[in-house]
């Protein structure tokens, strides 16, 4: 029995068997909603300078996909039944590339019945190695993947014998994984008939317009150009990926350490504020590019369920969505647009409204044609996407050593950088801004269709976001004064 081996044996016995679970409605709603155009995977990079072993990473990565059975699984379906399957053998193996190769792996879709829900792969760079992780979002949500990297991370410096802990490791409990599909019920108004009844009406009848095309790429359009795509269970239409761009800025320390001052928002929080300058960007776009005053926009916002008694579960999607709408012509005044994202997102975080979200997905997991039907139908669900992943690496601190940058080390290497490819982009979402934190500092990702806005103009999009931002800090820096009209685009 090798190293890994005897790993397994005394922290993930359950690894050593096949297992086997039924998907949850939510699992099966993204396995669905899975296309080649708009594959539902995300991707982690950690970039490292130094030197890392190759064979003991190989290694670190099968120790900690078998912790995580979920990640090593692929769906087989019969009927309307379907279930995850992770055998005990055949998993997959980390991928290592060398400066000299260029074919690694990219961002692209993953089918499930075929290919387990998570890639990984190891890119030489002329300052280390980047390690570059791809889930697939059936599987896996934020939480998850913070999961996988932590076993990843600290089985390699167990193997490497430069662990300063003899057992590192967080405990998981496979059995947790059980209970992955239910969730404490809503509360308060969210759990009232009139009320869920009223919001599922408003979901349907405040039907969002997707983001005008770019002047440049066609002009103003409310459909954004996207043809409907049938959702099929696992299946592939063979239809190229849909162009995606990314950006990004990172916040400087002492800003991010301001953005994350909670006496500084006064009670308001950062979701809250991401949402709201979001809205503005969005109503002053579409005014730009002829959408009418009166048409709908919507923010899906991600929502972690988990709690306490979750923390041993294993690698798992335990999200759901709060949705958010308002009208282009409502995006304009900066302190009644941020008092009522605010209230709006508090009440339904406190009240677990989401979970209602989650009781309509299990009537419709229970009808596959219906939920395929209503999948393929083109049809805009939302406008645009914001998620908040914290910080994937946060718990590492508690095991390796931080330098005074906060960057943490793995032997003679340094993580210097972490970064998040998220949120994925749907059909008719064409915008998607994530969050994510990594020593310290705050990273904001804009991705969107190239179909629909220029590289120049997301480049100019983005850039406007941070200057929101920062007008924000700037109003917020003496608490004692009133507050002022934030200095937004006009349209």
């Amino acid at each position: 029995m090798n190293r890994v081996d005897e790993l397994l044996k005394s922290h993930a016995p359950w690894a050593l068997s096949d297992r086997r679970w039924l998907l949850t409605p939510f699992e099966r709603f993204m396995w669905s909603d899975d296309r080649p155009r708009f594959p539902l995977v995300f991707q982690v990079n950690l970039c490292f300078e130094g030197q890392l072993d190759p064979g003991v990473m190989r290694e670190a990565f099968r120790f900690a996909i078998g912790r995580h059975p979920l990640l090593r699984a692929t769906i087989q379906a019969t009927g309307r039944a379907a279930a995850w399957v992770a055998p005990a053998t055949g998993w997959p193996e980390l991928g290592v590339y060398p400066r000299s190769r260029r074919d690694e792996p990219r961002l692209a879709a993953i089918d499930l019945t075929k290919s387990p829900g998570l890639q990984g792969w190891m890119r030489e760079t002329a300052d280390g190695w980047d390690i570059k992780l791809l889930f697939h979002h059936a599987c896996c949500d934020g939480q998850g993947a913070r999961m996988l990297i932590q076993d990843l991370v600290l089985a390699y410096a167990v193997l490497r014998g430069v662990s300063r802990h003899h057992n590192p490791f967080f405990k998981l409990d496979i059995s947790d994984l059980d209970r992955r599909g239910s969730y404490p019920p809503a509360i308060g108004r969210a759990a009232g008939f009139a009320w869920k009844l009223q919001n599922f009406w408003w979901f349907f009848s405040r039907r969002p317009l997707p983001m005008a095309t770019a002047a440049s790429l066609g002009g103003a359009s409310q459909s954004g150009g996207d043809k409907a795509v049938a959702a099929v269970d696992g299946a592939a239409s063979g239809a190229d990926a849909v162009g995606v761009g990314l950006c990004s800025h990172t916040f400087s320390a002492a800003d991010s350490a301001r953005l994350q001052d909670p006496q500084r928002r006064d009670g308001v929080s950062l979701n809250a504020v991401a949402v709201a300058i979001l809205f503005s960007l969005i109503g002053q776009w579409q005014r730009r590019h002829g959408v009418n005053p009166a048409a709908w926009v919507r923010i899906s916002v991600p929502c972690d369920l988990r709690g306490r008694e979750d923390e041993r579960m294993p690698a798992a999607n335990r999200y759901t969505y709060v949705f958010l709408n308002r009208r282009v012509a409502e995006c304009g005044s900066w302190v009644q647009l941020l008092a009522g994202v605010q209230a709006e997102l508090h009440e339904r975080l406190q009240t677990r409204f989401g979970v209602n979200f989650l009781a309509r997905l299990k009537l419709l997991a229970n009808r596959p044609r219906l939920m395929r039907w209503v999948l393929g139908r083109a049809t805009c669900f939302s406008t645009a996407v914001l998620t908040n992943l914290s910080d994937p690496s946060r718990r590492l601190r508690k095991r390796l050593p931080v330098d005074e940058d906060h960057f943490f080390w793995l032997e003679g290497a340094r993580c210097h950088n972490l970064n998040v490819c998220t949120p994925p982009l749907r059909p008719k979402t064409h915008w998607g801004i994530g969050i994510f934190e990594y020593a310290g500092r705050i990273t904001v990702t804009f991705r969107y269709d190239t179909e629909t806005i220029t590289a120049a103009d997301a480049e100019q999009l983005l850039a406007r976001y941070i200057e929101c931002w920062q007008e924000w800090l700037a109003e917020t820096a003496d608490l004692t004064e009133p507050a002022a009209e934030l200095l937004l685009p006009q349209g």
